[in-house]
């Protein structure tokens, strides 16, 4: 029963929190970009990676990089990148230079990000409220076997 009970309570948590998680969300990843890339190397390599796989650019928008610490950067002003390369489209050495649609990514990582979260919520309640059926329809099966038998032991 108790498994029962944490079965149904992650899919019912899963379900409630999945509005939540969008504001908390944006706030932390966008703070976490214009604050840690490039001043935090797991930062910067997580932001990286993010970018990369979800095909995206900056937390809100991919001028968010022009706010951010990383863009302050000595290096980076003599460089002359806009965007950190993992932006671009086909990431290479100072590829961020050129902020252009076809070569950039311009679409945030926050929304892209949040829309995958809250798919696995969705999954993640879905499959706890699902065993939790599966296991009360197995309770009622085992109750009506056990009266079924009792009754027939006792004829």
């Amino acid at each position: 029963m108790a498994v029962l009970g944490l079965e149904a309570g992650v899919g019912i948590l899963a379900r409630l929190h999945e509005e939540q998680v969008g504001p908390e969300l944006k706030d932390t990843l966008n703070r976490t970009f214009l604050e840690y890339y490039s001043v935090s190397s797991r930062e910067t390599a997580a932001i990286d990676r993010m970018q990369i796989e979800f095909r995206c650019c900056g937390a809100r928008r991919f001028e968010d990089w022009l706010a951010s610490e990383w863009f302050k950067d000595e290096q980076v002003q003599r460089d002359g990148s806009l965007v950190p390369d993992s932006c671009c489209k086909t990431p290479t050495l100072l590829c961020g230079r050129r902020d252009h649609p076809s070569n950039i990514q311009y679409t945030g990582c926050i929304y892209k990000f949040l829309e995958t979260t809250k798919e696995h919520l969705i999954i993640l309640g879905a499959v706890g409220l699902g065993l939790s059926v599966l296991e009360v329809f197995g309770i009622i099966l085992g109750s009506c076997l056990y009266i079924k038998l009792r009754h027939d032991f006792d004829d």
